[in-house]
């Protein structure tokens, strides 16, 4: 265990303060004894996985930080077990070569097999809830397996986001059976095409704020509203890329201080190197009030600030 760690060293931002406390766990076991302990001596905890997606605070955080490498993986057929700490390019690389098909294309999507699963990760119409049969959580007592239904996963949302005192331990998904050459070519290609967007060793969490599921704006008079000032060809299986959006309110470039939007496309903010989180904040409060003035409608953010 170590103590007063930058959680910055852990973050793809480059962003957030000291932990009080951090511990690597790679097992079941040594992730519930690490609650346990927190729980023992009255402070606070957050289960991690790679910090792709995560803006912690400037100030850090007073209580445990539980970075989950649970790294086990069982194949039997066409049927997976995978602990959720395994890094998701590395898994997709392992199926791919294994023959099996259904995630190839969401090679190059950064972060754990967990943190897809909680974020209800997809890219180039795979998402991770198309292969995905039950989830393995423990709820602070006790683990229990939940079915995909139970899941709840929508786009870009699932049950672990509004309980998160459960976490995220293991998976078992179900795939199709496919060439390893053909499949590794797939994802060879899905990875050029993100680095045009995010060039290797840019200092971003991927996409910042969610697209907009058209269906989802409420009342029917706001949507009707807001498709009248949006151009129809942009919508994308229902969605409106947010990206877009910012385009439009003249996002590109934009900055705060050291954290700016990048100049080919509205939804990548990235950290020029000495950024902080306050002046993430500061942006992206910004940037919605830009799109909330002109188009009527709230962005959601697709990071999370712990």
């Amino acid at each position: 265990m170590k103590r007063g760690y930058l959680l910055k060293k852990l973050t793809t931002m480059k962003i957030g303060g000291p932990a009080k406390y951090l511990i690597n766990v790679r097992s079941e076991e040594d992730l519930m004894t690490a609650m346990g302990w927190a729980k023992k001596i009255g402070i606070k905890w957050y289960v991690i996985g790679d910090g792709s997606n995560l803006i912690p605070d400037d100030k850090g955080f007073d209580g445990l930080i539980i970075r989950n490498e649970i790294q086990n993986l069982e194949v039997k057929d066409n049927k997976v077990l995978v602990g959720t700490g395994n890094n998701l390019l590395k898994f997709i690389s392992r199926l791919n070569r294994l023959g099996l098909a259904g995630m190839e294309k969401m090679a190059g999507i950064p972060g754990t097999v967990g943190g897809a699963i909680y974020g209800s990760a997809g890219a180039y119409g795979q998402e991770i809830k198309d292969n995905l049969v039950k989830v393995k959580i423990y709820n602070g007592r006790k683990t229990n397996w939940l079915s995909k239904k139970q899941c709840q996963l929508g786009y870009r949302e699932s049950i672990f986001k509004s309980r998160k005192d459960w976490v995220i331990l293991a998976a078992e998904l179900k795939l199709k059976k496919g060439n390893p050459k053909e499949l590794s070519k797939i994802s060879k290609k899905i990875i050029k095409l993100r680095e045009q967007k995010y060039r290797p060793g840019l200092l971003c969490p991927g996409s910042f704020f969610k697209n907009v599921v058209v269906k989802k704006i409420k009342p029917a008079a706001l949507r009707k509203k807001f498709l009248r000032k949006i151009d129809k060809t942009k919508i994308n299986h229902g969605k409106v890329p947010a990206g877009y959006l910012l385009e439009e309110i003249g996002a590109k470039g934009m900055r705060q201080r050291n954290i700016k939007v990048a100049g080919h496309h509205g939804n990548l903010i990235y950290n020029l190197g000495h950024g902080k989180t306050s002046e993430i904040v500061k942006l992206a409060k910004i940037l919605k009030e830009k799109v909330r003035e002109k188009f009527g409608i709230n962005l959601d953010e697709e990071i999370q600030y712990i």
